[in-house]
C-alpha cells in the first residue's frame, strides 16, 4: 500500500514540522508522538518512517522507489516495530531490539525503529531502552508513539523531540469523512462522537460501530422504568462485557447525559453529539432535570475510574444503577 501525505487529515503543525525534518535531513535521533488513540499519530509516524528510509531526491516518501515499495508491503528489512506483548512492552523485547539495532542496514544508510504504546514499557524495559537512546547506533532513528508521555521516564523524554496531536474540529473531520464517500448524516454523527479522532470515527461508521452507543441509550431509558428488575438485568448485561467495552458504553452514557443537559437547557440541537437521537432525548427530558443529569455525570465518571482501577465490576455497576434510579425518590 503506497502511503502519501494526503492521507493525513489536519495536524498541520505536526505535518509541517516533520516534513521540514525530512526535506532538510535534520532528523533527531528520537521522536515522540503523543495523543489519544485513533487521532492519527500512528499514520504520521509510519509516513515519517517511510520518508526516512525513502531513497528519492524528491518529496519523501515518494511511494515509488524500492524502499517505499517494500515499506508499503510491510517487508522493509530496515524498519523495526515493537508493540506490547500482552499488557506491556517487556525487557526481553528491548534486548532483542538491541541485537537487531546493532546490525548494518540492509538497503540504505539508516534504519527506523517504531515503538507503539511506548508508555506501556515496564520499568526494566524503559531503562534498557534509555541506554540505547543514550548511545544510538549510527543511522538508527527511533519513533515512539504514546497516548500520554506521563508514564515515560523523564530521561527518555529529554532525549526525544516531542510532537503532540490534538483532536480535530468536528467540521474538519466531517468533511474528510464525506470526501471518503460516507453519507453526510452518518459522517456528522461519527465526527461528533469520535472526539475529533479519525480512527474512532471510522470505527463508529463500521456496520456495528454504534452498538455500544445504543446500549448506553437503552440503559438511560431503562432507568425510568418501575421496579429494581431493570437494575439486575442491565448490570448482568454490562458485566458480561470486557472491561474496555464496559468503559466504552459508560463513555457513550456520558455523551447522552451531556446531550440531555443541552436539550433540558434548550441550547439547541447544533450543540448535540447524538444529533440522530433528538426525538429520543426529548422524550427523556421530563425524567432528567439539570440537577439529576449533573449528579449522574459525576457518578458515571466515578464508576469508570473505579472499574479502570480494578474494582469489582458488577458491584460498581450495581451501585451506579441503584443510585441513578434512587435519586428521583430523594426529591433531588
Amino acid at each position: 500500500m503506497m502511503m502519501n501525505w494526503n492521507e493525513v487529515i489536519g495536524h498541520q503543525d505536526a505535518v509541517t514540522m516533520v516534513k521540514a525534518m525530512l526535506s532538510t535531513g535534520k532528523m533527531p535521533h528520537a521522536l515522540l508522538f503523543t495523543g489519544s488513540a485513533g487521532i492519527g499519530k500512528s499514520l504520521l509516524a509510519k509516513l515519517v518512517a517511510a520518508g526516512i528510509l525513502c531513497s528519492s531526491d524528491c518529496e519523501k516518501p515518494c511511494g515509488h522507489c524500492h524502499s517505499c515499495v517494500l515499506f508499503g508491503r510491510s517487508e522493509h528489512p530496515d524498519f523495526i516495530q515493537v508493540a506490547p506483548d500482552g499488557a506491556t512492552i517487556k525487557i526481553d523485547q528491548i534486548r532483542l531490539l538491541k541485537n537487531v539495532a546493532a546490525l548494518t542496514p540492509a538497503i540504505g544508510a539508516g534504519r527506523v525503529c517504531l515503538i507503539e504504546d511506548a508508555e506501556l514499557m515496564t520499568v526494566q524495559a524503559a531503562n534498557s531502552l534509555l541506554k540505547l537512546l543514550e548511545e544510538p547506533p549510527p543511522g538508527l532513528i527511533f519513533i515512539l508513539i504514546a497516548g500520554t508521555s506521563k508514564p515515560l521516564l523523564s530521561t527518555i523524554l529529554s532525549r526525544c523531540r516531542k510532537v503532540s496531536f490534538h483532536p480535530l474540529p468536528a467540521s474538519v473531520l466531517e468533511q474528510a469523512l464525506v470526501h471518503r464517500g460516507y453519507e453526510p448524516a452518518a459522517a456528522a454523527i461519527a465526527a461528533r462522537l469520535s472526539g475529533g479522532r479519525m480512527g474512532k470515527a471510522l470505527t463508529l461508521l463500521a456496520p456495528d460501530g454504534l452498538v455500544s452507543r445504543d446500549m448506553a441509550l437503552q440503559l438511560l431509558a431503562s432507568i425510568g422504568q418501575e421496579g429494581m428488575t431493570v437494575v439486575w438485568e442491565q448490570t448482568t448485561k454490562l458485566a458480561g462485557l470486557d472491561t474496555k467495552d464496559i468503559v466504552t458504553v459508560l463513555g457513550f452514557f456520558l455523551y447522552l447525559l451531556r446531550d440531555l443537559l443541552m436539550v433540558t437547557g434548550q441550547y439547541g440541537e447544533q450543540l448535540l453529539y447524538n444529533i440522530d437521537l433528538v426525538q429520543e432525548l426529548a422524550g427523556l427530558v421530563p425524567a432528567w432535570s439539570e440537577c439529576r443529569c449533573m449528579a449522574a455525570i459525576t457518578a458515571v465518571k466515578n464508576t469508570i475510574r473505579a472499574i479502570e482501577g480494578n474494582a469489582n465490576t458488577r458491584l460498581a455497576l450495581e451501585e451506579l444503577l441503584i443510585n441513578l434510579k434512587d435519586w428521583p425518590e430523594k426529591g433531588e
